[in-house]
């Protein structure tokens, strides 16, 4: 496949402007959405593969017009987030690139355009959920191992094909998996960028906490070398107190979901992790966060559902099906299943105490070790297991569906005690191979034939 230099970005800033501007009366965007849906939620063609993607994640009319109206906002944080990266390249200026498990507020409050390295695993497949793949075979075929994490050889994927900004840094980390440590590796060789690696600790202890905190104070020191300039700590501190009004608002959302019947979609929270992670320094990340609690706490009042009849309640572990996010409207539309909690937007953040530069540093260190997937895929395995009792006791599901996907190695080591542990508490699992990027390990087809057999043989449809 042969691409324009930044085809894809250029694509998706179009596109959420279109988005936006359907979005500015979310009432009538949502009749829009709900009567195109029907022609092109079932599959993609070539006719409607341009647009499919962001019809089904929207919820082809399924989500409420607050619920519209707060995605909005997450929308306008990515386009800028993309915009001042393309113009930053355009006009030669540095360019930080940050690991997705490694978030960037620091960054924010260097006043320095900032770039998720994996933007393209979720937006190269508006255009269609062809390009991923085009991406991922290009950096097989310049010798990255085919059995690391899709994720990652998408970022490798996108630089040679010049579908992100070339690095002025790089910010990576040594978890949540092997993958991420040898491709990031990979990425320094090619681009020749400095690059800092957090070294996450075995535990979350006191001495664990001291040691990421050490870290970040070295990534300061490294930033402040490289891009030559000095954090701006005021804008630090208006950017965490931000922070944590998003992740109290969240975490209330979180809360709300054990209501039965459930009053939240996991897309939504699944749309606000990809807006934290892509542009967690703009205040339009918070217009969202408030829009989700407002919408899912309407709904929680009335004692009403994310569903107009709640029949299966299911528990999600591991990665999210990226490029299939619509399958958590397709379940709640087809079968009354609604994912009450998941892996990946399930949040336990700490609150961050902004009073000095010493609490902050000490609490944002504190508070990205327990970010989704860094809080998980690090130290012993009852971090995962743990948490996994934690949630079928909070939750109370029906059910858990295991999305294992290929490049977990973590998770697919961890199957015999999380099945022990469905078999202990009496919990139906279904346990699903499939790649959360790569359409061509598991078809969407195959992935709902498998949830509807599983569904049917315990006796829900």
């Amino acid at each position: 496949m042969k691409l324009n230099s930044f085809e894809l970005i250029d694509f998706n800033i179009k596109r959420i402007k279109h988005i936006e501007r359907m979005l500015s009366y979310p009432r009538i965007g949502n009749l829009f959405l709900k009567m195109i849906g029907p022609s092109v939620k079932s599959k993609e063609r070539f006719w409607n593969k341009s647009f499919r993607y962001g019809v089904v994640t929207l919820g082809w009319g399924t989500s409420s017009p607050d619920e519209m109206a707060a995605f909005r906002s997450g929308f306008i944080a990515i386009r800028e987030v993309l915009e001042r990266n393309l113009h930053a390249s355009e006009n030669f200026e540095p360019v930080v690139w940050v690991e997705w498990i490694t978030h960037s507020e620091l960054l924010a409050a260097f006043d320095v355009p900032y770039f998720c390295t994996e933007l393209l695993n979720i937006f190269g497949n508006t255009k269609g959920t062809d390009y991923p793949p085009a991406l991922i075979a290009e950096a097989e075929r310049k010798g990255i191992p085919p059995e690391s994490c899709s994720a990652v050889k998408l970022s490798v994927g996108s630089y040679l094909l010049k579908q992100i900004p070339e690095p002025s840094v790089i910010i990576a980390a040594s978890h949540p998996c092997d993958s991420s440590v040898g491709i990031y590796q990979a990425l320094e060789y090619l681009t020749k960028a400095p690059t800092f690696a957090f070294d996450m600790p075995y535990w979350k202890n006191d001495s664990g906490y001291a040691y990421y905190e050490d870290m970040t104070w070295e990534l300061i020191q490294f930033l402040e070398k490289h891009l030559e300039r000095k954090l701006n700590w005021q804008r630090l501190k208006q950017i965490l107190d931000q922070v944590d009004q998003v992740n109290a608002c969240l975490q209330e959302v979180c809360e709300m979901a054990q209501a039965r019947p459930c009053p939240n979609s996991m897309i939504n929270l699944l749309f606000a992790w990809v807006a934290r992670e892509v542009a967690i320094g703009s205040p339009h990340v918070l217009d969202l966060a408030k829009g989700i609690h407002h919408a899912v706490y309407k709904r929680y009042q009335k004692n009403e559902g994310v569903v107009k009849q709640e029949k299966i309640r299911v528990l999600m572990w591991f990665p999210p099906i990226g490029f299939f996010t619509h399958i958590f409207r397709w379940m709640e539309e087809r079968f009354g299943a609604v994912v009450v909690v998941d892996f990946i937007g399930h949040i336990s953040t700490v609150p961050i105490n902004t009073t000095s530069p010493e609490t902050m540093i000490k609490d944002l260190a504190k508070s990205h070790m327990h970010i989704a997937m860094g809080r998980q895929c690090h130290g012993p395995l009852e971090y995962i297991t743990d948490e996994l009792v934690m949630l079928m006791e909070s939750y109370e599901p029906d059910c858990m569906i295991f999305t294992g996907h290929n490049g977990c190695k973590h998770g697919w080591a961890s199957i015999k005690q999380i099945k022990h542990l469905c078999k202990r508490k009496e919990l139906p699992a279904l346990f699903l191979n499939l790649d959360i990027m790569d359409k061509r390990h598991t078809s969407e087809a195959e992935l709902k034939k498998q949830i509807t057999d599983f569904f049917v043989q315990n006796g829900w449809a």
